[in-house]
């Protein structure tokens, strides 16, 4: 007699019970499907499914940067490099690739391995020094820009056809661009979700005391955090060479913004422990598409700026975030 009203509550409860949890992504994606459906009523480019692909495409490498964005700030801290990270790595590995396919490891490392320095530095200013994410992170915004405009204020080298062909190519008529990212969100997915050092980024993005009670060992995690995001940023920096060719040092001049604007979106808490990728994910697709909307329909830059933060503050509102004490 009582197995009936487990069973009602198994099948009425849990569906609710995701969607109350998932509440954040959900309204994300949704608001991606409603502006999809808008776009395409009221622009004829959208129509086409050649310029939908390209939009896909194109929002790839600000998709990359704003996962990276969330491994830190779901720890509760911030990384404003990540522009600068990804415009010296774009550059150095421009140099170093120089149009020749044989210097493509030595390019990819080297962008990566600056990736990991400025992680490390960061990790350590804000773990060991003390020194607040936003400060330490902000300074190390300035330093990295002026290294990128004293080596030039004008774009240098460029990459290898095998490299920069990854944006056209195709398997069986989905880009290799695509696959690529399909692969880099599913395995940043399963470290974020599926692996304890994910619930420990959550863990210590909630409540870091009674995380560090717990048994985590949250300086670690803090720590790790930076690292991996200034790796993402690096690797994303390689991205874009894709589509620009060349190195430029005001290559992640409006990444910043764009990639904090895609992981509000997504509904992670500026404060930490909350949020998913899923969510940064759907955030970074509102922007690129929004960002297609506006200018198929000749819409002037001060506007689309304007839309985007009353898009922000509203979702913003409805998240009604509240800081921790």
């Amino acid at each position: 007699m009582s197995a009936q009203p487990v069973a009602s509550r198994w099948t009425v409860g849990r569906p609710s019970e995701w969607v109350r949890r998932q509440a954040r992504t959900l309204l994300a994606w949704s608001l991606l499907v409603a502006l999809l459906l808008l776009t395409t009523a009221l622009s004829e480019t959208f129509r086409s499914p050649a310029v939908v692909l390209e939009t896909f495409k194109g929002a790839t490498f600000v998709s990359m940067a704003a996962a990276a964005e969330f491994f830190v700030v779901v720890t509760g801290g911030i990384d404003l490099s990540i522009g600068s990270v990804a415009t010296i790595s774009g550059m150095a590995a421009a140099v170093l690739m120089n149009g020749r396919d044989p210097n493509i490891p030595l390019a990819v490392g080297a962008a990566l391995g600056i990736g990991l320095v400025v992680g490390v530095i960061n990790g350590l200013l804000v773990t060991w020094v003390k020194i607040t994410p936003f400060v330490a992170t902000f300074g190390m915004l300035y330093v990295l820009q002026g290294l990128a405009f004293t080596y030039s204020v004008n774009p240098v080298g460029q990459a290898a056809p095998t490299f920069y062909g990854l944006y056209e190519d195709s398997i069986a008529g989905v880009p290799v661009l695509l696959l690529l990212m399909a692969g880099f969100w599913a395995i940043c997915w399963y470290v974020a979700r599926q692996t304890a050092f994910g619930k420990h980024l959550y863990a210590v993005g909630g409540d870091s005391e009674a995380a560090r009670l717990a048994g985590v060992r949250t300086t670690r995690v803090s720590f790790a955090s930076y690292v991996i995001c200034s790796l993402l940023a690096a690797a994303a920096g390689l991205l874009e060479l894709t589509q620009t060719y060349v190195g430029t040092p005001d290559l992640g001049a409006t990444l910043l913004l764009t990639t904090i604007s895609a992981v509000v979106i997504g509904g992670v808490s500026l404060f930490g422990g909350e949020g998913s990728l899923i969510g940064v994910l759907g955030g970074a697709l509102v922007l690129a598409f929004l960002g297609q909307f506006f200018d198929s329909v000749q819409v002037n830059a001060f506007y689309q700026q304007l839309i985007e933060g009353l898009i922000i503050l509203a979702l913003l509102g409805i998240y009604r975030q509240k800081v921790k004490r």
